[in-house]
């Protein structure tokens, strides 16, 4: 009888061992689907923000709103969106003159050499084209506060700060592929092209 209890107890250790390895395992796993689902989410929202201030522009003679609650009092937007990438869900705003590539930034199409235009209320641009956005005055689009890297690649960026919303951008998402090893005398296989959102 005691012989079978102790047979009983080490199968028992046993399984547990295999649980606790098996939870171990699957651990990363969970983490990586829990940062996938909340990326998508930031894709998805940023999105509909960046085409809510696109349809605001349509409507009010190309004027940008002043804030998130704007968009959505005026119908714009469904509803006011958290950053899923951040515990608070605050968003860092993006200013007109901010980000490089919008009109009136240097390097930026009709931008002039130096400082660009500012908005009353705009905070300046920090370098590298990315302000802290925590002025006030228009919105031209929002991006994540998180500094985390990212799973996928967004328009060419790898951590969520840069993934950078706004209206009438394009939205490439992927992963660039590594080249595969040619074998002498064969043709290269074309890379698949990312999705555009």
């Amino acid at each position: 009888m005691n012989q079978e209890r102790g047979y009983v107890m080490v199968a028992l250790l046993a399984a547990i061992a295999i649980l606790l390895i098996g939870m171990g395992a699957a651990a990363p796993t969970w983490k990586y689907v829990m940062q996938d689902s909340r990326e998508q989410e930031l894709i998805f929202r940023g999105s509909q923000i960046a085409d809510a201030i696109g349809r605001y522009q349509r409507k009010h003679a190309n004027a940008l709103p002043t804030s998130i609650e704007q968009l959505v009092k005026g119908k714009f937007l469904r509803r006011e969106y958290a950053d899923p990438m951040t515990a608070d869900g605050k968003w860092r705003l993006l200013r007109p003159g901010e980000v490089a590539g919008m009109p009136g930034r240097p390097g930026a199409p009709g931008g002039t050499p130096g400082a660009g235009p500012r908005t009353p209320g705009a905070q300046p641009a920090s370098p590298g084209g990315f302000g802290a956005g925590t002025g006030l005055g228009p919105i031209a689009g929002v991006a994540s506060r998180s500094t985390e890297s990212s799973l996928r690649i967004f328009n060419g960026r790898t951590r969520y700060s840069e993934w950078l919303f706004m209206p009438g951008q394009p939205r490439v998402i992927g992963r660039p592929r590594t080249p595969e090893p040619r074998q002498p005398g064969t043709q290269p296989r074309p890379s698949p092209s990312p999705s555009v959102r």
